[in-house]
């Protein structure tokens, strides 16, 4: 009869010990998972990869491999096991191997996920040829159009404004957004591919629909808050220059349409900040918006001048260029 017991008994212990570590997964109790170590040889091979997971997600990628292994071992192949091994390799430094074992799970699951771990390790290994490559493939086979994949979007698209290959980088962003319209951050991407090409109108178009998602209040946190959108970017020497526009057509006097922001040679902090504000016009002929500069001493303005809001970024690139060469002096100055 006691012999009759002991299997039912085990049989209990077994779920019970199950239904916690799933509980504790859940709740994201990794330290009380690990805790359950010294009971690790009756898991089952998922329990077992839940126990390497907790192990990785203290920072202890040893121990995570470890029941990885055992997870597999003893028959618990989900690609997930892989990707996570490939993953805790890939902080070992063990590149090569975490890249074997990211191939293994991306064979029976192609997740975004998946490929941006991999196209990080091409990236730490200098490896621009197969950074390409994988994330080209990543856009074309990912199961799920998740954030993962609109990480892999925006780096796809990146590598190639970096390159100054901006059609590719434009066609990036126009796949991306067809199949996901409400990323507005693709649009302001596309937006600057666009003006990079010297596509002017098309650019604005896209502005507009966001202008409009502005007026609606339907856009991110941060392009509310500020009211404007970085639709382009120059070189001045070694230093760059971000454009930002307003949503808001300017009305009033001073009210700007567009602000830039030279940055330092390191890229860290902005070290010059220009206004295109609208201005007094006298005659008809006057300019409608000039270039000012705001800085610690005051609010300056220069003796350039824009007869309406349709001139070209082209033509501001322009005039920036010159500001910055010193080829125009202040015309006045006034305090804050």
């Amino acid at each position: 009869m006691k012999k009759l017991l002991i299997i039912p008994l085990i049989t209990l212990s077994s779920f019970v010990l199950a239904q916690k570590i799933d509980k504790l997964f859940d709740e994201q109790k990794f330290e009380e998972i690990t805790s359950l170590e010294k009971e690790s040889s009756s898991f089952t091979g998922e329990e077992l990869y839940k126990l390497g997971f907790a192990f990785f997600r203290q920072e202890n990628d040893d121990k995570a491999i470890e029941y990885y292994d055992k997870a597999l071992q003893k028959g618990f192949n989900n690609a997930i096991v892989f990707y996570h091994k490939g993953l805790s390799q890939m902080y070992q430094k063990k590149y090569d191997e975490a890249l074997k074992n990211i191939n293994i799970g991306l064979e029976s699951a192609p997740l975004a996920e998946f490929y941006f771990e991999k196209i990080r390790i091409y990236n730490i290994k200098e490896d621009l040829v197969n950074q390409e490559k994988t994330f080209l493939e990543a856009l074309q086979k990912s199961r799920e159009k998740d954030n993962w994949y609109i990480k892999i979007v925006l780096f796809g698209g990146s590598f190639y404004y970096n390159k100054k290959d901006f059609a590719r980088s434009e066609k990036i962003y126009k796949d991306a957004i067809a199949i996901l319209p409400k990323e507005y951050e693709l649009y302001t991407k596309l937006i600057k591919s666009l003006n990079a090409q010297s596509k002017f109108s098309e650019a604005n178009s896209y502005f507009e629909k966001m202008r409009i998602l502005y007026e609606k209040k339907e856009l991110p946190e941060d392009e509310m808050k500020f009211k404007n959108l970085n639709v382009d970017e120059f070189n001045w020497k070694n230093q760059v220059v971000n454009v930002h526009k307003y949503f808001e057509k300017p009305k009033e006097m001073l009210a700007p349409l567009y602000v830039l922001y030279l940055i330092d040679e390191e890229g860290k902090k902005v070290q010059r900040k220009f206004k295109i504000e609208k201005t007094l016009q006298i005659e008809r002929t006057d300019s409608e918006f000039v270039i000012c500069e705001e800085s610690q001493g005051g609010h300056t303005t220069y003796p350039i001048g824009f007869k309406d809001e349709n001139f070209t970024l082209e033509s501001l690139r322009k005039e920036m260029i010159n500001i910055l060469n010193g080829k125009y002096e202040a015309k006045d100055s006034s305090k804050k």
